[in-house]
């Protein structure tokens, strides 16, 4: 029972909120609103209103449209500087690098090395390993053209002198040696990228500099865009549409003394 009351309020509330709706949109009477004599007035004024909004739909549809290839294209036009930018200042100053590998502290960068994680940053350019074998710690000696360098240590057999609870990695000669070779073959990669780096550096500006300048598709879109606004502006059908629904409406104020909304 209580459920069957709660059905017909809700029914009597839609129906309300229906009813002051159509009063709203045909204002009058209760008959202007309702009543069957009045049907074909009503009907008129309903596809005046659906002809403009039609229009009006159409419109801001192809509007829309031109806005969004606008967006896409400007988006195009900034992420391809984006990226041109982001390549120069990584020509302008290419840091350490990506990480190549590391054994023990060592770690190798594609433009520098550490001989530890404590260890300053030695750029590759010039840089050379040598391997050197030693009783208890193999050794790689990192040095610079200019002599300086560094040393990464790795043990190859325990210390006498730690106690039974330390732990120490042990590292055989065979893959201090493969680590050896992996470091001069990537300061040999970075001769080959510092030789042509001023060329690279050139090319990248010179792209960076075309790309700024290259709006021609931006510009079309927003040529595109700006056509769409001035033939809808110059759209015949809107203005019968108007003219319609304008005519529908003083209909309606003339037969009910109240005018109805668009």
């Amino acid at each position: 029972m209580v459920e069957a009351a709660r059905v017909l309020l809700l029914l009597a509330v839609g129906a309300g909120i229906w009813a002051a709706w159509r009063r709203s949109i045909f204002p009058g009477t209760w008959a202007h609103t309702f009543h069957t004599a009045h049907a074909e007035e009503r009907a008129h004024l309903t596809q005046a209103r659906r002809q403009l909004r039609a229009v009006d739909k159409a419109q801001r549809h192809a509007e829309t449209e031109a806005a969004g290839q606008v967006k896409e294209e400007r988006e195009k036009h900034q992420q391809r500087i984006g990226r041109l930018e982001r390549k120069v200042a990584l020509l302008q100053d290419p840091g350490r690098g990506t990480e190549l590998g590391r054994l023990g502290g060592l770690v190798l960068y594609e433009h520098a090395v550490a001989a530890s994680p404590e260890a300053r940053l030695l750029p590759l350019h010039g840089l050379r390993a040598r391997f050197d074998r030693g009783d208890r710690v193999h050794s790689l000696y990192l040095t610079k053209p200019d002599g300086g360098g560094d040393r990464a240590k790795f043990p190859h057999r325990p210390d006498p002198a730690a106690g039974p609870e330390e732990s120490t990695r042990l590292f055989d000669e065979e893959e201090v040696r493969d680590f050896e070779m992996k470091i001069n073959e990537a300061a040999a990669q970075e001769k080959m990228f510092r030789a042509g780096l001023a060329d690279q550096l050139a090319k990248a500006r010179e792209e960076l500099a075309e790309a700024r300048k290259d709006t021609t598709r931006l510009k079309a879109a927003e040529q595109s865009r700006a056509d769409v606004i001035d033939r809808n502006r110059a759209d015949p059908r809107r203005r019968e549409a108007l003219a319609d629904l304008t005519t529908a409406r003083n209909a309606w104020q003339d037969l009910t003394g109240r005018r109805p909304p668009k």
